[in-house]
């Protein structure tokens, strides 16, 4: 099959390039000026130490090597090596490219990479680094991009090719760790794309709709991988990273390694306690369990050693230890346990703390965890409050399995409950020991309750009051409160301590009484009192039966209480029943000058009220 090389693919994108606005996006940056001594020392993480780096790569017109920086989150990696079959610099986009290549000229036959090859086809432009690993632990790892121009259009033809071989001890002549997870199949485009194993693959276009893509040129490329494999720690292994184009020097691919990822994954240590409800050692009675795990099981067995430090004293607060522990070959954890003493002393907390040591000497350790010892559990009980005469119920929201014992038992429904009421006169302290069935462990708390007096409701009023309304000013008198309700009596209420109110008491003729109550509450206890009265609004009804219209100002004329004037009508009559005096809007002010003195008759009517009175009145000169 012949391909189509780049300078011929220039005229056909040439179009969809000037049908879109120049735009500035975020990219790749690659540094292809860089040391290789520099770009390795920058991908080395924990636990591993990297010597002896050699370089076998052609020099076109771009290094094939390279450190990137990725801003752009688009390989899920921050930083890294590159190593490419054309120039680095290529790699960076965006995708504007369907064919990117360059030919650098290099026909050598490397035997690794031809180890991975389909059938026998040619190499070119192949680009390794090679340099020796010294692992200070069980797991070795490093986290991988690979990129490529033959996606999709060549996945079935052409398979550019890559690999990471590694040697050393416990591995049978070189293995080759660029291989599908979970898998010993080797990357490339054939198996990872948008059929095979599509949950790896990133498609980033074919490059002829510009800026249409992830910001890297290749048109596809995968996820980020880890690699991984099982050493022996203190060993030292050859890695060899290798790419090349097969068939052709055209249509370039490229791999990315990220940066501090190339790291062992040490052994580590892991504290639980005894009885798991508890977040730490409890003195005599709860220790705790230690337990070192290897990341990967190896066939070779190995020896770690342990060192202790902290302020716990050994032999005092906590028992024996082990010094070591020892990996049978295939075995992937141990377990310890630290019992731990009651010393009978108030040292508050302390920590036993246990670091791995590496085997391979003069290295630091490996891990280090911390085992915390506690004189008791904690348990804290929060203290209350309630007004003199309630109760209240210790320990609202108690933990479930415990044992309780509660002292004094005085004022206490129960002393072997979790929840007892309590019903103190005053202020009491009760002390309560809280303690775990299954481990013994106990834990003392106490419970201060404060009783506060209870409110107790009380006010005065005074009025400024005519026939049919009254103004009243209340002063409140109560005390422990202070939260305050008042109903005055017509369906009004307020929650003023010290309110005033208007009442009226409409065309009536008789007073009116209302009930006042005020609640006096103590808002954050809820404990309450309420006092009442009795408020008049308007005169009691009272008719003469005599008036002496002798202009002395006494009895001078028909003036009725208790009711408004000009909204009744009256009727006055003599003792043969002729009317004298009447009146439909009565103002108060008949005298009967014109009258001989005598009894009269009256008939006084509200009609809006529907109210009557009748009766006599005598007139005296």
């Amino acid at each position: 099959m012949t391909r189509i090389p780049k300078f011929l693919w220039a005229t056909i994108l040439m179009s969809a390039v000037l049908a879109f606005p120049i735009q500035v996006y975020p990219q790749l940056v690659v540094d292809s000026q860089i040391s290789i001594e520099d770009a390795i020392t920058k991908l080395v993480g924990s636990g591993v130490r990297v010597t002896n780096i050699r370089v076998n790569c052609p020099s076109g017109k771009g290094r094939p090597y390279g450190y990137f920086v990725d801003n752009t989150g688009t390989l899920g990696m921050t930083d890294g090596l590159v190593i490419t079959t054309g120039a680095a610099k290529n790699a960076v986009g965006p995708n504007n490219s369907a064919s990117l290549s360059q030919d650098n000229k290099n026909e050598n036959q490397d035997p690794d990479l031809a180890s991975i090859v389909q059938g026998n086809e040619k190499q070119y432009d192949a680009c390794i680094i090679e340099f020796d690993v010294e692992v200070f632990a069980d797991t070795l790892t490093f986290d991988y991009v690979f990129g490529s121009e033959e996606y999709l259009e060549f996945i079935k033809d052409y398979h550019d090719v890559f690999g990471f071989f590694i040697s050393g001890p416990g591995i049978n002549g070189k293995l080759n760790l660029a291989v599908l997870p979970g898998t010993q199949q080797t990357i490339s485009v054939s198996n990872v794309n948008n059929r095979l194993n599509s949950k790896f693959y990133v498609d980033n276009g074919t490059g002829s709709t510009p800026f249409d893509n992830l910001f890297v040129q290749y048109d596809g490329f995968t996820k980020r991988l880890e690699s991984k494999v099982a050493v022996v720690p203190c060993g030292k292994y050859s890695l060899k990273l290798a790419i090349c184009d097969i068939k052709d020097a055209i249509y370039d691919a490229g791999i990315f390694i990220a940066g501090k990822s190339l790291k062992t994954k040490a052994p580590k240590i892991a504290v639980r306690y005894e009885f798991p409800k508890f977040p730490s050692a409890i003195e005599g009675c709860n220790g705790a369990f230690v337990k070192v795990v290897r990341q990967s099981r190896i066939q070779d067995g190995i020896t770690f050693l342990l060192r202790y430090s902290g302020t716990a004293t050994p032999d005092f607060d906590f028992g024996e230890v082990p010094d070591s522990l020892v990996f049978l070959p295939g075995e992937s954890e141990k377990e310890f346990f630290i019992p731990v003493y009651s010393d009978a002393i108030s040292e508050g907390e302390e920590l036993i703390r246990i670091d791995l040591l590496n085997p391979c000497p003069g290295l630091p350790q490996v891990d280090s965890k911390n085992v915390v010892i506690r004189e008791s559990f904690e348990f804290d009980m929060p203290d209350a409050r309630l007004c003199e005469g309630d109760s209240v119920k210790l320990n609202p929201n108690p933990a479930e399995g415990y044992e309780y014992t509660w002292s004094p038992g005085q004022y206490l429904s129960c002393i072997l409950c979790s929840q007892p009421w309590a019903s103190p006169p005053s202020n009491q302290k009760w002390s309560v020991v809280v303690q775990d069935p299954v481990s013994l462990c106990k834990a003392e708390d106490s419970v201060l309750v404060s009783v506060d007096p209870r409110p107790i409701a009380g006010f005065t009023f005074t009025g400024k009051p005519d026939y049919t309304s009254l103004d009243v000013f209340f002063r409140n008198e109560s005390t422990s409160a202070d939260d305050y309700f008042w109903t005055f009596g017509d369906g009004n209420t307020s929650k003023l301590q010290d309110p005033s109110h208007f009442y009226q008491a409409g065309f009536n003729t008789d007073s009116i009484d209302f009930l006042i109550v005020l609640t006096a509450k103590n808002s954050q206890l809820g404990c309450e009192d309420s006092a009442s009265a009795w408020v008049r609004i308007g005169n009691p009804l009272f008719i003469p039966n005599l008036i002496s219209p002798n202009g002395d100002g006494l009895n001078d004329g028909f003036k009725i209480k208790g009711i408004l004037p000009l909204i009744w009508n009256l009727e006055v009559f003599d003792r043969w029943g002729k009317r004298v005096y009447t009146s439909s809007a009565y103002d108060l002010n008949w005298k009967g000058e014109s009258q001989v003195p005598g009894v009269y008759f009256y008939v006084l009517k509200n009609p809006d009220g529907n109210r009557r009175f009748s009766g006599w009145i005598e007139i005296s000169k």
